[in-house]
């Protein structure tokens, strides 16, 4: 189990009682699930990793993949360009990627990692919307099979059900 830390939490569409402010943060999140993260969100994801990266000394900023390379770069494409300028560390988009779009029957995902860009880093994972830990736990274990000397997630959200 990695540690991680997140911005809101988030209440699918399915749970009807929910607070205004709830619903705004469901919103928020979708906005940026559809590849139109909101300055506030990205300013918060921008201070939760600076306090993250400041007090664990992290090297490296990657991304959890979403199911296709496509959805991975319209999610966390903005957000990389500002991670990049406000933090003093790499960020690469790329640094674990799927080896192909996750299967649309079984949605099962095969990352692959950049070995090179992450052996000896302390590694910050950002992800959309944690629900399991699946995919946390599955791409930390890639990145510390991969020479990562650590795995901390930050994620936008955590379902709340």
């Amino acid at each position: 189990m990695y540690s991680f830390d997140y911005i809101v939490d988030y209440y699918p569409e399915s749970k009807l009682d929910v607070t205004e402010s709830q619903r705004k943060d469901r919103q928020m999140i979708l906005d940026f699930i559809f590849g139109d993260p909101s300055e506030d969100l990205i300013r918060q994801l921008v201070v939760k990793a600076n306090t993250m990266v400041s007090k664990e000394t992290i090297d490296l900023v990657c991304f959890i993949p979403e199911t296709t390379g496509a959805k991975t770069v319209l999610r966390f494409d903005k957000i990389s360009e500002v991670l990049r300028e406000e933090l003093d560390c790499d960020v690469y988009i790329d640094a674990v990627s799927l080896q192909f779009d996750s299967d649309p029957i079984t949605h099962v995902r095969y990352y692959k990692c950049a070995k090179g860009k992450v052996k000896g880093k302390r590694v910050l994972l950002v992800g959309s919307v944690y629900s399991t830990g699946e995919a946390l736990t599955e791409v930390g274990d890639l990145l510390v099979k991969n020479g990562a000397k650590s795995v901390y997630g930050l994620f936008a959200a955590k379902t709340i059900l």
